[in-house]
């Protein structure tokens, strides 16, 4: 679609304004400038197209729009949603302009995305998992790191960034610093507390740098700095690619809330503990097991004798 849009002069000239009052009145960023002008133009091309103008578009004319859009170009849901703020943005400025007086944008609802599923493994595939690694420096820190992910559920950018200090060994607790800067608490299990109290005491003092021995990173690499995302990921994937097993280091952390509200936690709790703003992004979780639905039925059913 994008090939063929024409516009006039006139329409140019408003993209050009659009763009300007983006960036100085709206305060948005340049991508959210670039997203935001390709889709007025895609749009004033298409009324061009139809024969109309922004001045006399209704909700009606937004959404064949939109359903062209998902006719030839195959947008998601999601996409579409994106589309739409974009052209709410844009009726704001001609609001502004005194070009329109209404925002028909406003009036189209967004289409539901698709509920995506998370991937978690069983029980016994964690601790296949966990069992794969070696009774070496490196294998005891990656246990440790690993562990603490499942047992904790915390992500795997928040675990690398984790210093030495956010762990209180007599709580068996750390702090955690998620997104938007925004502390938790979370508590760990006994094997995770176990293997990490190991890599404390016993590795993380061999992996510390002689020259840097003031280093407030909790996990240290080899030579003696912060361990990344990147390398944490190699590491995991060399025990999930022995195994033949699908999962990423943020499978443990779907993994254990979905194991947590199977073994009865509340919502709200394991919502605590993801570091969910919002409910329901851990509501998803109630939805993955449906593995004692049969042998519920069986049990209860009126219909079989």
């Amino acid at each position: 679609m994008t090939s063929e849009k024409v516009i006039d002069e006139v329409s140019s000239e408003l993209l050009r304004n659009f763009s300007e009052t983006i960036t100085y009145s709206f305060r948005l960023s340049d991508k959210t400038r670039e997203v935001y002008c390709h889709e007025a133009e895609c749009y004033l091309s298409f009324l061009s197209r139809k024969g109309r103008s922004v001045e006399d578009a209704d909700p009606l004319l937004i959404e064949e729009y939109l359903m062209e859009r998902e006719d030839r170009e195959g947008i998601t849901n999601r996409t579409a949603g994106k589309v739409l703020s974009s052209l709410r943005s844009f009726y704001r400025f001609l609001i502004a302009e005194g070009i329109t007086e209404s925002n028909p944008a406003k009036l189209v609802e967004k289409g539901k995305d698709s509920v995506h599923m998370p991937r978690t493994i069983s029980e016994n595939e964690i601790d296949a998992l966990m069992a794969q690694f070696q009774d070496d420096d490196l294998g005891r820190r990656d246990y440790a790191l690993f562990e603490l992910i499942y047992s904790s559920g915390m992500r795997i950018s928040e675990a690398v960034n984790l210093d030495v200090n956010s762990w209180r060994r007599e709580e068996r607790s750390i702090n955690v610093i998620g997104k938007r800067n925004k502390e938790r608490i979370v508590f760990i299990g006994d094997e995770a507390s176990k293997a990490l109290e190991d890599y404390i005491d016993f590795v993380r003092p061999k992996l510390l740098d002689k020259k840097n021995i003031k280093e407030k990173a909790l996990f240290l690499n080899r030579r003696g700095k912060r361990l990344t995302r990147q390398a944490a990921h190699l590491r995991f994937h060399l025990c999930t690619d022995a195994l033949g097993l699908d999962a990423t280091i943020h499978t443990l952390r779907h993994s254990f809330a979905s194991h947590m509200i199977n073994h009865g936690a509340d919502i709200r709790s394991v919502q605590e503990m993801l570091g969910h703003s919002d409910i329901k992004t851990t509501q998803i979780y109630t939805q993955l097991d449906t593995s004692g639905l049969l042998a519920s039925y069986d049990k209860y059913s009126p219909f079989d004798e």
